[in-house]
Order: C-alpha cells, then sequence, then structure tokens
C-alpha cells in the first residue's frame, strides 16, 4: 500500500510515469479532506480517498487482494481458473462468492440477450485482450471460438454449488463484473469500520462514493474523451453511488493496420464498434459496471422504454427501493469537439448531473 498526496492533481504510477490526475482526485491534494491511499490489484491501480484511516485502507487493500487471489483468471490456482481447467470434464464445487457473480453473469446474459457474457475467455484470447498482444482469428478459428461461448452453456446447481461446462473451450472471464463486485465489497467494508464518507477508483473505469464531501451537495468527476484518455469529454457532479465507464479509450490494440478495443461482442465474436462510450451511474458498481459493457455493445437501442437497460436495473433493484440509474452515452458526431457528442439519459431519480 502506498499513501500520497498528490500535488495539482498529477500523481505517479507504480512504474513511475506522470500521469494526468482524474478531477475526483483533488480531493486528497494537500490541505483537502481526504488522504489518499493506492495498491495495484485485480490488474489495475486502486485508489481510496478516505479520512485519515491507514489501517482501515491496509484492511481494504486485504481485501482486494483476497478478492483477487479467488477470482483472478490469471491466477492459476484460482477458483476461476480451477473452474476453466476442470468443468469442462466434470461439476466443480464453487464458493458461494463465485456462484453468486456466475448467477448474476447468466441473469444478466438472457435479459441482454446474450450481449453481456462473461463466458467467453476463449474469444478473449483469440483476439490478444488478455495478454494484450494484438491477434487477429482467421474466420475458421473465430467460428470455433463462437461454439463454445454463451452462459446456457454453462450449467448451474445452486443447491450443491456445482458447476459444469456443457461444451470443451468454455472459458470463464469476470473482469467485466468482478471489478464492480470489488468495488462494492470495499466500500462495504470501510463503512462497517466507520468510514463515513469516501471513494473508491478502480482504473479509470470504476468509481464508487458514499456520502458527501464537505460543504459539497455531490463529488465532482471528468469523464475522459473516449478517442484520448488524457483529455475530458464532460464533467459530472454525481451523487453517493457508482459511476462506471466503458470506452475503446481504456484499453486499444492495433493489428492489421486497424485498431480496435479491449470489448468484444459475444454474440459476433469481434470488437464491438457501436458507440464511443457509455457510463452509467447506480447504486452498486457491480450493476453499473455489467450496464456499461452491456450498452457500449447495443448502443441506444437498448436505452428504449421497457429496454433490456431498464430491466436489468428493475431485476437487480432490492424490493422496497426506486429502480434507478443515469447514462451518459457518448456517440460520433462530426459536429462536436473531438468528434464525438454525449446525451444523458435517466431511470428514476437522476444520479449525476453533467455539464462540458
Amino acid at each position: 500500500m502506498n499513501k500520497n498526496s498528490p500535488a495539482s492533481g498529477d500523481w505517479k504510477s507504480p512504474g513511475g510515469e506522470p500521469v494526468k490526475g482524474p478531477l475526483i482526485e483533488s480531493y486528497s491534494r494537500p490541505g483537502a479532506e481526504f488522504s489518499r491511499y493506492e495498491a495495484w490489484l485485480l490488474g489495475t491501480l486502486n485508489v481510496l480517498l478516505i479520512n485519515e484511516a491507514e489501517e482501515a485502507a491496509q484492511d481494504a487493500f486485504d481485501c482486494l487482494n483476497s478478492i483477487e487471489q479467488r477470482l483472478s483468471k490469471f491466477l492459476p490456482e484460482s477458483d476461476v481458473s480451477l473452474l476453466n481447467a476442470l468443468a469442462a470434464s466434470r461439476p466443480v464445487t464453487v464458493g458461494e462468492e463465485l456462484l453468486y457473480l456466475i448467477e448474476s453473469s447468466r441473469q444478466a446474459w438472457e435479459i441482454t440477450g446474450g450481449a453481456f457474457d462473461p463466458s467467453i475467455g476463449s474469444l478473449m484470447q483469440a483476439w490478444g485482450l488478455v495478454d494484450m498482444e494484438a491477434q487477429s482469428p482467421d474466420e475458421l478459428e473465430l467460428a470455433r471460438m463462437l461454439e463454445c461461448r454463451g452462459m446456457d452453456l454453462v450449467e448451474i446447481s445452486p443447491d450443491t454449488r456445482e458447476v459444469r461446462f456443457l461444451r470443451p473451450g468454455v472459458n470463464i472471464d469476470l473482469g467485466a463484473i468482478g471489478k464492480g463486485y470489488a468495488a462494492d465489497r470495499v466500500a462495504a467494508l470501510l463503512q462497517e469500520k466507520g468510514v463515513e464518507k469516501g471513494a473508491v477508483l478502480s482504473g479509470r473505469s470504476t468509481v464508487l462514493t458514499w456520502g458527501l464531501p464537505q460543504d459539497e451537495t455531490g463529488w465532482q468527476v471528468e469523464i475522459c474523451h473516449p478517442r484520448d484518455e488524457d483529455e475530458t469529454l464532460c464533467r459530472l457532479e454525481m451523487q453517493p453511488g457508482a459511476l462506471s465507464s466503458s470506452s475503446a479509450a481504456e484499453r486499444s490494440l492495433r493489428s492489421g493496420g486497424k485498431t480496435y478495443g479491449h470489448i468484444l461482442d459475444p454474440r459476433s465474436g469481434r470488437p464491438t464498434e457501436t458507440i464511443e462510450g457509455a457510463t452509467i451511474w447506480t447504486r452498486q458498481a457491480l450493476l453499473g459496471d455489467v450496464l456499461s459493457t452491456a450498452l457500449f455493445i447495443l448502443g441506444r437501442d437498448a436505452l428504449g422504454e421497457g429496454g433490456c437497460i431498464e430491466e436489468l436495473v428493475r431485476a437487480w433493484t432490492p424490493a422496497g427501493e426506486e429502480p434507478r440509474a443515469s447514462i451518459l452515452l457518448a456517440e460520433k458526431d462530426p459536429g462536436s469537439w473531438g468528434g464525438v457528442g454525449w446525451e444523458t439519459f435517466h431511470i428514476g431519480e437522476p444520479g449525476f448531473t453533467a455539464r462540458d
């Protein structure tokens, strides 16, 4: 764990390279209300902005490390790696945590018509999106990979907590849901330890806040331009909750003279180019991560009344609570700065207000 208070919104990555700090990190500048703690876990930089509470920060990073040990497909002894290695040959008993994520993923897969699908690990490998070394699968390989994706090939027995793959080649990758789950767990842990307000940042794609900064009505957050993560598309004032973003600017590869992003459309097996970016405010980061991924693949057609975005929000809203989600959609627009325009949509009471 590393604690620091960056000046002028700049900080250094674990490798020492200077990085433009997101607007929300200004809450930890010298003399500001929050202290900043960081650790590299789950394949990304994780930042905590909390009141002076070093012991609580260490507990939070220990929690993240524990989740990584269980859910990372890059660790050969993790629950996910063991499942991927064995489940095509026999049922595998999994822990309650992994079972919950697989069951949630199955429901999201059904509601989104297959747009959200963590069973595409083999497809991601074929495109070089696991080790980030560009590849372009040929049509025969792509067709073969498409035959072993789909959550209908993941058989779940909730009573015994057994999971089995119905076809060899199925490979689970929880990258599109795991970070949100981990952020929810960390925020809950910190609140249990008496941290009344703060923020969890997981890379540049997930922000989760609780409470409010002193003398403010919301948290000030910037949304990166989807074509250049060092530029700002717009700024938000968000209410306590989670902000999840998906765009090609997060990670991209170049192969065959073409640049493509890291998000695949599971239905075609190809990198998606439907929209430029999607950012969603929700109460929980897990739901936000799922929604932003699905929306990035489906585009605005998913936002119609009764569409799959609203359906998933309603399905995952606890009984007695009003369904809420706020969406910022970024699309190609030659008349806007940088060739990208944005528009907001809300389900229930807005979770943020946006401005240029």
